[in-house]
């Protein structure tokens, strides 16, 4: 137990939790790209969803256990690294990558991101009855829509942190768990880029898609 709570004990939590959130966002993907095949397919796909909402439930409870997880022990891995350093950071700002020193801020603004995506898209599909037509919800000309421009606008830029986060994160995984340089850059090149270029990339693919009206 107490090894959790060790510095690589949280990095190692940081690692695990951040991996379950990159596969979790290759499922949520796959569901939005069903916004593609027009509103019957999207409208039909929630409806089974809110059927099954039990086992619904569950994974959502999962998820937040690990977001939470994961956004609690980078505050406090941040923290540690923070008074280990006496918080002088301008000896390091020469050799350690930007990527790093920001993480925890793209991290907190990806937080607030979430927070707004589920205001406007998860707690509006919760109580809506399930004759509704989710597929005109989701292109809705209104501030937390993806068919208002500013708020497009506002999740592509969120999606960009979200890419820059996973691609730093991935490669503090591999090297939090160890794996040889020679079997990390393959894995960085072509496993990880899934999770930082392709994913975000299909994300953003769909936002513009609704913007210039190719889905509508």
């Amino acid at each position: 137990m107490k090894f959790l709570f060790s510095s690589i004990g949280q990095k190692i939590q940081i690692a695990f939790s951040g991996i379950a959130l990159a596969v979790f966002l290759l499922f949520h993907l796959f569901n939005n790209l069903v916004l593609f095949t027009g509103a019957e397919n999207f409208n039909n796909m929630v409806s089974f969803l809110k059927s099954i909402h039990l086992l619904v439930r569950i994974l959502e409870g999962g998820l937040l256990f690990i977001i939470l997880l994961h956004v609690i022990n980078a505050i406090f891995s941040t923290i540690k690294n923070k008074n280990a350093n006496n918080g002088q950071y301008a000896i390091a700002a020469d050799t350690a990558p930007r990527n790093s020193k920001t993480m925890i801020w793209s991290g907190l603004i990806i937080l607030f991101f979430f927070l707004i995506h589920l205001r406007y898209f998860w707690y509006t599909f919760q109580i809506m009855s399930n004759n509704t037509n989710y597929f005109e919800i989701v292109l809705k000309n209104e501030f937390g829509f993806l068919g208002h421009t500013p708020t497009a606008i506002f999740y592509i830029i969120a999606i960009l942190l979200i890419s820059a986060h996973l691609k730093h994160g991935f490669i503090s995984v591999f090297k939090t768990l160890g794996i040889p340089v020679k079997y990390r850059d393959p894995l960085i090149k072509y496993l990880a880029f899934i999770f930082w270029g392709v994913i975000p990339s299909g994300f953003i693919l769909i936002i513009i898609a609704i913007q210039i009206g190719f889905i509508n």
